[in-house]
């Protein structure tokens, strides 16, 4: 199939043959092709920059719905065409480690900071609601998923994480999976749930205007 990766040992001369027929040299170095990353880099930001307008709000998927789809663009680019988008191993599994920290840093600083009043007020309702909303759709989910729709179990959790928005569980879930399968449940709901979580904040101010 096209895209396919064959090891073959042999005679130089007649590996070079062999290569010549079918396809080309794979030659892995330690250089990273960095402009294909950051010509997609910038067409998911220009992605994540399209906005749509209804009536009186306007709604778009994001930066980072724009980078998921130019990610999932180069992805497949490259599974078909191999000869761009190289990154060594190592260099893959430290920013994959480091962006994750960046994303738990960040996420604390901005929820940390009012923490203590907003416990102290409601604390009891806020972590009872809390584990209702977090429990209860992703229980739902998993029951409809794996016993109606039947989905296989690992696209299955990454579109739950998807639907949640949630990166860190999802990078969670390929780790013990050691699959990217995973990753396909997750593209598309994500997406879809960027989308939905705009709406969603739009019309509860319209609905309730107290609530600006």
């Amino acid at each position: 199939n096209k895209g396919d990766v064959l090891q073959v040992s042999g005679d130089a001369r007649r590996v070079k043959t062999v290569a010549d027929r079918i396809g080309f040299i794979s030659i892995h170095s330690q250089v990273t092709d960095l402009l294909a990353f950051c010509a997609f880099f910038i067409v998911g930001l220009m992605i994540g920059m399209i906005t749509f307008q209804f009536s009186s709000f306007s709604f778009g998927i994001g930066n980072a719905a724009g980078l998921l789809f130019a990610g999932i663009m180069l992805g497949f680019l490259r599974a078909n065409h191999p000869t761009f988008g190289y990154i060594p191993q190592g260099a893959l599994n430290m920013v994959k480690e480091f962006g994750l920290m960046v994303f738990m840093a960040g996420v604390g600083l901005s929820a940390g900071a009012g923490i203590n009043n907003g416990l102290g007020a409601v604390g009891g309702q806020m972590l009872a609601a809390g584990l209702i909303v977090s429990l209860v759709p992703v229980v739902i989910c998993f029951l409809f998923g794996a016993y109606v729709l039947r989905m296989n179990r690992a696209m299955l959790f990454g579109a739950m994480m998807g639907a949640r928005t949630c990166a860190p569980a999802m990078e969670i879930i390929s780790d013990t999976a050691r699959s990217n399968i995973p990753a396909l449940g997750y593209a598309g709901t994500y997406a879809i749930a960027n989308v939905l979580l705009t709406l969603a904040g739009t019309l509860i101010v319209i609905i309730w205007p107290g609530l600006q």
